[in-house]
């Protein structure tokens, strides 16, 4: 009953803190949708306790509620996760979960579901744990720009490699995080002791404290004191058990969006701006492209230019229908992570096929007048590297959904070595790209790691590479069979 009476007054002190940001700043259709990015170490749980908050059920210590999370048949033979997979958890007005209708119900049916009375939404990530899919896992923190981060630790486990290289990516990345501590009912006590004191002493060394969640604190007080960035809550769960699963969902429900506060992230009233990240073909509907509005609005039939190609050009393309949460809708508001079928402009052009669309690219308006550059300059800092860093080196860059290789054109030092800071002028090598100002990027190449913020774009420089890339069709047509397959036909005929 305590607890029921603290929950009650936790959602009434949020619900006031509610409405005063509301009177604070201007109200969008994406402030009911929050971003949590699952990540950690592999076999720590992180599918299983999506499965277990968005299905309600109790996992059997054997993949049964991770089996309602996973993409692919051979994620769930493997038990690893190696692809992004979505899922949502829905609230009402009364901040009470949206129960599904059954736990092994498909996305479709269970979306629609959740759509028809859901106040609020908890937009999961499930991103990879093995050091093999490390660019995907760096791919879904800096691309699909989440509020917030959730660290499955294993309680079994431990503080492994793979969770400290997460941990420091979600800092570079500046997302705000928490932690959960999972299989706590077979986890040794010294063993989940060790592992929580390890994490409280990691999270000094960043200048945070830790905050071990239990079921009588007041949540009202650590949802405000984790808006600060001093205080990173740490909860231990069961999935198996269900201990701590219900403080973690009422944690959950009390988190708010923070589209006004992250700087990607523009008014609704200016140019519509939007980043592709995801591209199918779909049977009957033609190219269906997935990504964040990062400005404006978008209505169905409006025009907008996609670009740019290999060469920096923008094309014109119709919207022709819009979804989101797999629910067919008329607007896309910014913040929104929504899908767009599209066609040229033009019915004289070829139709648009899927090569021609890379992550990375845009739907601008055209008020916004977009350009590409194949140049730009950053300030970074080294993370690791073996030895120095020298002109041309090059790396992977990753910035948004931007991931391409990238040469250093020129620096302010002869070098950089590890724990060095600089300014570094990087020249993409395949295709330019549409870049801001002030977004954070990563740049990896085996184990060297550095990070940094774009300080100005170079759109003078023009490559000599600028040429379009072919066709799937011409390069089918430009297979030819090699010498020694045109012998062995010579020698059939012959025999015959």
């Amino acid at each position: 009953m305590d607890v029921e009476k603290k929950e009650a007054d936790s959602n009434s002190v949020t619900a006031v803190s509610l409405e005063e940001d509301k009177n604070a700043v201007e109200p969008t259709k994406s402030d009911n949708d929050i971003r949590v990015c699952i990540i950690g170490n592999v076999d720590s749980g992180k599918s299983t306790l999506i499965g277990v908050l968005t299905r309600c059920v109790k996992d059997n210590g054997n993949g049964l509620a991770r089996k309602y999370v996973f993409n692919f048949p051979h994620e769930q033979d493997s038990g690893r996760t190696s692809s992004i997979a979505h899922e949502i958890m829905g609230f009402d007005k009364d901040m009470k979960q949206v129960m599904p209708t059954r736990a092994n119900a498909g996305k479709v049916e269970q979306w629609h579901h959740i759509n028809k009375s859901a106040q609020k939404y908890i937009s999961f990530l499930d991103l990879c744990g093995h050091e093999k899919y490390l660019k995907t896992t760096v791919f879904g923190l800096s691309g699909l720009m989440p509020d917030y981060a959730m660290i499955v630790v294993g309680g079994n486990m431990g503080v492994s490699k793979m969770t400290k290289e997460h941990l420091g990516i979600t800092l570079a990345l500046d997302v705000p995080f928490f932690i959960v501590v999972t299989k706590i009912d077979i986890a040794p006590p010294e063993v989940l002791k060790n592992t929580v004191q390890t994490l409280c002493r990691i999270l000094k060394g960043v200048k945070k404290s830790a905050e071990i969640v239990k079921p009588e604190d007041d949540f009202a007080k650590l949802i405000s004191l984790f808006k600060t960035g001093a205080v990173c809550p740490i909860f231990s769960v069961s999935n198996v058990t269900q201990d701590g699963i219900t403080q973690l969902k009422l944690f959950l429900s009390l988190l708010q969006s923070r589209v006004h506060v992250n700087p990607i992230f523009r008014s609704a009233k200016d140019p519509a701006e939007y980043l592709i990240d995801e591209v199918f073909n779909v049977a009957g509907v033609g190219i269906v492209v997935n990504g964040t509005m990062l400005a404006g609005e978008i209505t169905t039939n409006q025009v907008l230019l996609l670009g740019p190609d290999n060469i920096g050009e923008f094309a014109p393309v119709v919207i022709r229908s819009i979804h989101y949460k797999r629910e067919l809708v008329e607007k896309a508001y910014t913040g929104q992570s929504v899908c767009f079928a599209i066609r040229y402009q033009s019915t004289k052009k070829d139709p648009l096929r899927r090569s021609n669309i890379k992550r990375g690219m845009l739907l601008a308006d055209k008020a916004l007048n977009p350009k590409a550059a194949w140049e730009f300059t950053a300030e970074v800092v080294i993370l690791h590297h073996a030895t120095m860093i020298q002109k041309s080196y090059q790396a992977v860059i990753h910035c948004g959904v931007i991931r391409q290789t990238a040469e250093v054109a020129e620096m302010n030092k002869d070098y950089l070595k590890t724990g060095d800071k600089g300014t570094v002028r990087f020249r993409f090598l395949y295709r330019p790209e549409c870049l801001h100002v002030g977004t954070p990027l990563l740049f990896l190449e085996g184990r060297t790691k550095g990070l940094g913020k774009i300080a100005s774009i170079n759109y003078e420089y023009k490559s000599c590479l600028l040429y379009t890339s072919p066709s799937p069709r011409d390069r089918q047509k430009s297979r030819m069979p090699s010498s020694a397959c045109k012998k062995k036909k010579k020698k059939k005929k012959k025999k015959k």
